[in-house]
């Protein structure tokens, strides 16, 4: 049975909610906000609406809370419980859950996928440590990945081919936050993203984060890591052609822009302990005009990024590993 109440105004709902979803992304993601000004403004509120849901999910875990793990897993199944609901009836009062739902259904984006980033944010809350890449791209998968897959329904795209390039687009960012958040995760939670297996390999160890010793084995450690995700920038660009146009200037604005992390931890000499790793508002702009200059010049040849010549111990674009998402 549907209850309707004479007092409700779903259309009026919209306006509080709509102004939540685009000050998240405007004040969680500053880069990406500025990369949505690209976009057609009816689009642009859909992207905030999914931005909103993701922000939302990953700050039940991710900001300072005074609960403990079970009862924010219990936050979780409940949060999955309403995501359900919502999406099988059609609505939520929730504000968030109230834009993003319609937004699944306009573009009929998988419930796969923000269920899979539910999934993701709960590994967070069991994990502290990452033995192998493997499982650290697992982890990426879910709480990067899927966001550019739900993204790439909204923009709109020509060839389902593109979307293991929106994964890697994922895995490419969560990398960058990893590498820029080195020192602020192990100092505020206790954490380390980075593979262990791999420590070893440049004789560094998790001392080496803990004491935030910058010795000539940790930049190159650092130094590998960057590499990598840069190697996933380059694979990930190869899939924006493939999108519908008014979304491919948005993507390449976020990939410039997050890759000047990458850029700023390099100017540093990869020191990630010295100073956090962060683009002014200034270099962003630049990034951007550059951005634009070039879409009306021939195509410019792409820039490869490797380790050391010699230095192969790391494999940084792990290719014999297959997309993880099981969207058909």
């Amino acid at each position: 049975m549907s209850i309707t109440s004479p007092n409700a105004d779903a259309e009026l709902d919209r306006i509080p909610t709509r102004a939540y979803a685009r000050l998240l992304t405007r004040t969680y993601s500053k880069s990406f906000y500025m990369a949505t000004q690209f976009m057609p403004p009816a689009k642009k509120y859909d992207v905030y609406a999914v931005y909103a849901f993701c922000r939302y999910t990953d700050n039940i875990v991710d900001a300072p809370r005074s609960r403990t793990r079970e009862q924010l897993k219990m936050e979780l199944d409940a949060w999955r419980h309403e995501l359900r609901t919502a999406w099988e009836t059609g609505e939520s009062q929730h504000p968030v859950l109230a834009l993003f739902v319609p937004v699944l259904h306009r573009y009929d984006i998988p419930l796969q996928l923000p269920l899979e980033l539910i999934d993701g944010v709960e590994m967070d809350l069991s994990h502290d440590r990452y033995e192998r890449f493997a499982q650290l791209r697992n982890f990426s998968y879910h709480v990067a990945s899927v966001v550019g897959l739900m993204m790439t329904y909204v923009f709109g795209y020509r060839d389902r081919e593109v979307f293991p390039y929106a994964e890697a687009l994922g895995i490419a960012m969560q990398l960058t936050n990893i590498l820029r958040d080195i020192d602020e995760d192990w100092r505020m939670r206790g954490k380390v993203y980075l593979p262990l297996e791999e420590f070893s390999q440049y004789g560094v160890s998790v001392e080496h984060i803990a004491e935030r010793r910058m010795d000539a084995g940790m930049r190159r450690f650092i130094r590998a890591q960057v590499a990598r995700a840069h190697n996933y920038f380059d694979y990930a660009d190869q899939g924006i052609p493939m999108l519908h146009r008014q979304g491919q200037a948005a993507v390449r604005a976020a990939s410039a822009l997050y890759r000047e992390i990458l850029r700023e931890i390099e100017r540093a000499d990869y020191d990630v302990f010295s100073r956090r790793p962060v683009v002014s508002t200034g270099r962003k702009f630049r990034v951007l005009a550059r951005m634009v200059l070039s879409s009306w010049l021939p195509g410019s040849a792409r820039v490869r990024h490797t380790v050391a010549q010699g230095d192969t111990r790391t494999q940084h674009f792990d290719a014999d590993l297959p997309p993880l998402s099981s969207i058909d």
